[in-house]
């Protein structure tokens, strides 16, 4: 049992290990968009990493405030019960995300390749802080909605089926994938673009896996299925 003495410490040290999480996620961000790029002058670089710092530490804040265990959760990259599907999809994900990252500087700024119209630049970045924000109500409907795959038997894992969830079955993975978009055009990058729809190839294939597992070990996921048909767009799959 958590004492009220370990309790202040324990929520200390998450934030802690938060904090030191998004910045070497920013600063690794921030060296692969000008090592690619070739040089520091690129105003889209810098307008992509303010938006990015002004939205997710506030949403990082209030999640930790609202559901610090989730916040913990999400830090878990290998939990127990974590099908091999899913330990596979993780590393080759995280290195799509490196080279999606490097990719942009290296079009758009180092060899001059796309031209993205400004109009849809400013339309892009104006989302970003929105997706941010969209991203953040899905984990604040969905308590379970780790980094991994896997049932969470010891937090009480159940089906969330309101909210966003009552539309798709996975709108957090619908909102990434529409933020990366928003990111890779703001970056001004059709290289970037083209790799962001390998990579939601790579989630809608991940959400197959994690249906099959979700359906063997999480009860009630199978009518939750029939009930919401939709996996990421209304209407489209």
């Amino acid at each position: 049992m958590q004492t009220q003495t370990s309790a202040p410490f324990n929520y200390a040290m998450l934030a802690v290990k938060i904090t030191a999480v998004i910045v070497v996620e920013i600063l690794v961000v921030a060296f692969l968009l000008f090592y690619g790029a070739g040089t520091i002058r690129w105003e889209g670089g810098w307008i992509f990493l303010l938006l990015v710092t002004v939205s997710v530490i506030p949403a990082t804040i209030a999640l930790a405030i609202h559901d610090p265990a989730l916040l913990e959760a999400r830090t878990n990259l290998a939990p127990k019960g974590q099908p091999l599907a899913d330990r596979l999809f993780v590393p080759i994900h995280t290195a799509m995300m490196l080279l999606w990252t490097l990719a942009a500087g290296y079009d758009s700024v180092r060899h001059d390749w796309s031209h993205v119209p400004m109009s849809l630049r400013v339309l892009a970045a104006l989302f970003i802080p929105v997706a941010t924000w969209m991203g953040y109500q899905t984990m604040r409907q969905n308590p379970f909605l780790t980094t991994c795959v896997h049932v969470q038997s010891d937090r009480g894992h159940q089906v969330i089926d309101t909210g966003a969830y009552a539309i798709v079955r996975h709108p957090f993975y619908a909102v990434t994938i529409a933020y990366q978009l928003s990111a890779s055009l703001l970056l001004g990058s059709w290289l970037s673009v083209t790799l962001c729809l390998v990579i939601a190839g790579m989630i809608a294939l991940r959400i197959q896996f994690e249906e099959q597992h979700l359906e063997q070990g999480l009860a009630g996921y199978a009518a939750y299925k029939r009930a919401t048909p939709w996996r990421l767009v209304p209407g489209v799959w």
